[in-house]
């Protein structure tokens, strides 16, 4: 159900002017397709027992975020849809949905829900998909449903001092209060978070201690890595220079076992010298031999730079640090960087826990001091207003039949604070003149409940932001010259507000603008026997016919 909020009944103060219009259902339960055309003002929901009339506020409550129950899908369907359309014209409500999101058009605000067998359910406001949390917040805003819960509310005493806020123009003021409380318990929360640190200081220091000096012993930098790695590669290119000019060198002299290629030359140049008395081809032979020896002497020239083992080790060493920690902490170089300033501010506020100790310790005060003071003002505004409510609840159950009824709301001041500041409220009521004043949790019966409850909408309906009341089983347990007062109480809400009820009395419904009449009949459906629900509606002088009928003498 959604009734009024307990911490903040209403955060908005004006009336908007908005209206159902009409509720469509398909496959919904024993409705089959039915559309219900309402009232702007007083609509009258009657019928016999389980004849579908609370389907109808069942079907409201899904339109305004209640949770879905895929029981409601007729039998024999894969899906139920509920469309509810409402009228409203006023600058400011159109602004509300322009700045949810969803705005809409011709004056028509549209909500859509479908249940599926499978237990999914899909929402749309104004023709586009939505969460259900939108929906209970327009409902939050703008509609509310008394029943039978809503009764058990009333004897909340955070409830009670909700309703006196709702009545009075200091709604600001509990605002500012709720707002400061909440600053208070999270400083209080986060003090007492530092206060656990402390005593787990030495271990804390221990562990930021060793992370940092492991990164401060890399020092890590990007730079610094990317020339490790050029390093390496350069470093990895002399090695196979230096292998490659052994072999050449080998080659080129011979090793122990084996001649080299000069050995050979010098054996060729022998055989040359004394075999061949030709000049031209000794010539050339020492032309290609001197080419020869300064070939090898250029490239050991060319690799004379060395390379120093303990630096090799260094570079290796250097860059394997770089890439432990960085899986250590899943991090990139960059990233290692930023960790170890992190490190370092943690350090610097568990080192200077104790002056972070202190600064929350003042303000927690200052906000205890502040929270105190507009706590008193608030106080101070409900005493003043809990007269005023009094006599105005007074006067208005006395219309509904409590004659010599009085209420009584009385505030005192305790020393702590809570969410709803330093107020204590207690609704009594004397329900005989001389009887003394109880609390009405402990005298009143569900019907006074019922009647106190509808009087408090009463004298709230002018006051809050409320457009729509849906009122369930308010004529619980009552009739007579009561039912008549309920009536006509019902009949003046709804000069300000739409008011939709349902009610199995005469004497209610005789003041409606609209009965709304729920009847039932049983068909023959596919060889089966199946209950369906239909919706006349009753507007004008009918009403007068349909209200006599409705009477048990006649």
């Amino acid at each position: 159900m959604f009734m009024v909020e307990e911490k903040s009944i209403r955060e908005n103060n004006m009336k908007f002017d908005l209206s159902l219009q009409q509720l469509t259902l398909k496959n919904f339960a024993t409705f089959n397709d039915q559309v219900v055309n309402f009232d702007k003002r007083f609509n009258a929901i009657v019928g016999e027992t389980g004849s579908g009339k609370s389907l109808i506020l069942d079907a409201l409550q899904l339109i305004l975020g209640h949770r879905a129950d895929k029981k409601l899908i007729r039998k024999g369907c894969d899906f139920s849809v509920i469309e509810a359309s409402f009228s409203c014209s006023t600058k400011n409500i159109q602004k509300y949905f322009n700045n949810l999101g969803f705005p809409f058009d011709d004056n028509e605000i549209v909500i859509k829900r479908i249940i599926y067998k499978t237990g999914k359910t899909k929402s749309f406001l104004n023709h586009q998909s939505c969460s259900l949390t939108i929906l209970t917040d327009f409902a939050r805003n703008f509609i509310d449903l008394v029943g039978q819960f809503e009764n058990q509310k009333l004897l909340s005493e955070t409830y009670q001092l909700a309703l006196l806020d709702d009545y009075s123009s200091h709604q600001n003021l509990a605002r500012e209060y709720s707002q400061k409380y909440n600053d208070l318990l999270q400083t209080k929360n986060q003090l007492d978070q530092l206060r656990l640190q402390n005593t787990q200081i030495a271990q804390k220091l221990d562990y930021l201690n060793f992370q940092i000096n492991e990164l401060e012993k890399l020092n890590p930098t990007v730079e610094d890595e990317e020339e490790l790695i050029q390093k390496k590669k350069e470093m990895q290119n002399l090695e196979a220079r230096k292998a490659s000019l052994f072999e050449v060198n080998s080659l080129f002299e011979g090793t122990d076992s084996s001649n080299g290629l000069f050995s050979s030359l010098n054996r060729l140049e022998h055989l040359i010298t004394s075999d061949f008395s030709d000049e031209n081809n000794l010539n050339l032979f020492h032309q290609a031999k001197e080419l020869l020896n300064d070939l090898n002497y250029a490239l050991n020239q060319d690799s004379t730079i060395d390379i120093s083992e303990e630096e090799f080790e260094a570079v290796l060493s250097r860059l394997d640090s770089y890439q432990r920690l960085k899986r250590k902490f899943n991090a990139d170089t960059k990233e290692l960087i930023n960790l170890y300033n992190d490190f370092l501010t943690e350090r610097d506020e568990v080192e200077n826990i104790d002056k972070s100790i202190t600064l929350y310790e003042e303000r927690y005060s200052d906000l205890q001091d502040e929270c105190f003071s507009i706590a008193k003002q608030l106080h101070q505004k409900r005493i003043q207003a809990a007269k005023e409510l009094s006599q105005a609840l007074t006067s208005e159950i006395q219309n509904l039949n409590m004659k010599g009824a009085t209420i009584d709301i009385r505030l005192f001041e305790k020393e702590e604070l809570s969410q709803n500041g330093i107020s204590v409220i207690h609704l009594m009521a004397e329900t005989n003149p001389g009887e003394d004043f109880h609390k009405i949790k402990d005298i009143a019966s569900g019907g006074e409940l019922s009647r106190i409850l509808l009087s408090m909408r009463k004298v709230l309906s002018s006051k809050d932001s409320i457009s729509i009341f849906l009122f369930d089983e308010i004529d619980t347990g009552i009739g007579g010259e009561t039912a008549l007062s309920i009536g006509k109480t019902l009949k003046n809400v709804s000069e300000k507000s739409q008011v939709i009820a349902i009610t199995h009395l005469p004497q209610i419904a005789t003041y409606t603008d609209k009965i709304i009449f729920v009847e039932k009949k049983h068909i023959i459906e596919n060889d089966t026997e199946r209950t369906i629900s239909s919706v006349k509606e009753i507007e004008g002088a009918n009403i007068k016919d349909e209200v006599s009928a409705m009477n048990p003498l006649n």
